[in-house]
């Protein structure tokens, strides 16, 4: 590993967090995770080599478990050292798959200037309906009915926040967003 490896010790806490909070940035971070998945395979043995490379396999173990594309999202309440170890985690798949986000955030640019819709773009349609199909996979019933114009939106936005997040600094970046949010 790197001697810059991102620690937990990075993700400065100014307050305490409630469990609702946390349940908050746990779906936040289920969501970007979800975007990870619909441009690259992304399975539990990917996970577990990532949290095993951060040394945080006892940490992530729980959601790792909890998290799979094939199946509903389980209802998982993590401590604050969990969802810490989920952000490094997220990090080091968006770092690791930065060129796939750059190619559909190219793709994504190039409709924007020809006047295209983001589905004219094979590369994008495919994201899309990657993004789409897994979320509503794993959504909550109730959340199952959101709109494909809202969740194509949305999985366009999270390509942004992915590529800020891939940075060496993402991390903290990921992190700060994620406690600004949940207020």
């Amino acid at each position: 590993m790197p001697a810059s490896t991102p620690k937990l010790d990075d993700l400065f806490l100014t307050s305490k967090l409630d469990s609702s909070q946390l349940e908050r940035i746990t779906a936040e971070l289920d969501v970007l995770v979800i975007a990870i998945a619909a441009l690259t395979p992304l399975d539990r043995v990917r996970m577990q080599q990532v949290a095993h490379d951060l040394q945080l396999e006892l940490l992530a173990s729980e959601w790792i478990n909890a998290w799979s594309v094939e199946q509903q999202r389980v209802s998982l309440q993590l401590n604050i050292q969990q969802v810490r170890a989920v952000v490094l985690m997220v990090n080091e798949l968006a770092r690791t798959h930065q060129d796939p986000i750059r190619r559909n955030l190219a793709h994504w640019q190039q409709t924007i200037h020809d006047d295209r819709l983001p589905l004219q773009s094979p590369a994008l349609a495919n994201y899309l309906d990657n993004f789409i199909t897994i979320y509503q996979a794993r959504a909550n019933s109730g959340d199952a009915y959101e709109s494909f114009e809202l969740l194509s939106v949305t999985a366009l936005n999270l390509l942004v926040g992915l590529l800020f997040y891939s940075s060496s600094n993402g991390h903290q970046r990921l992190w700060a967003a994620l406690l600004k949010r949940s207020h």
